[in-house]
């Protein structure tokens, strides 16, 4: 009986990662938001000393699916005239800085 236990649950698995395979396919935008979404709540739970195995795993999960990897945003598209330097933009958070800080999606209230 637990022979096929195991046999059903490998067969989900595998079910279920063809599944997501063929979505990231046919949604690589949505499928690439959701994974950014996971490894945000995840470094957030883990906190920064775990920040970069949270990045491989992210990388590792794209790779299997056949996703690009993922880039930081790049600030070059914007047009410099657009803003000023000196200027801060009103929608990002405000920077924390010193050796103690946090890197961003990392919550400690969660």
């Amino acid at each position: 009986m637990k022979v096929i236990r195991a046999a059903v649950l490998v067969a989900a698995a595998v079910a279920a990662a063809n599944k997501a395979k063929e979505y990231a396919r046919t949604n690589p935008e949505a499928a690439s938001g959701t994974i950014d979404k996971a490894e945000s709540f995840v470094r957030g739970k883990a906190g920064p000393k775990y920040a970069g195995t949270v990045e491989k795993g992210g990388q590792a999960l794209r790779q299997g699916l056949g996703l690009p990897r993922a880039t930081a945003p790049s600030t070059s598209a914007t047009p410099a005239a657009s803003a000023p330097a000196s200027t801060p933009d009103a929608s990002a958070p405000p920077e924390q800085g010193g050796a103690g800080s946090s890197p961003a999606g990392f919550d400690p209230a969660i």
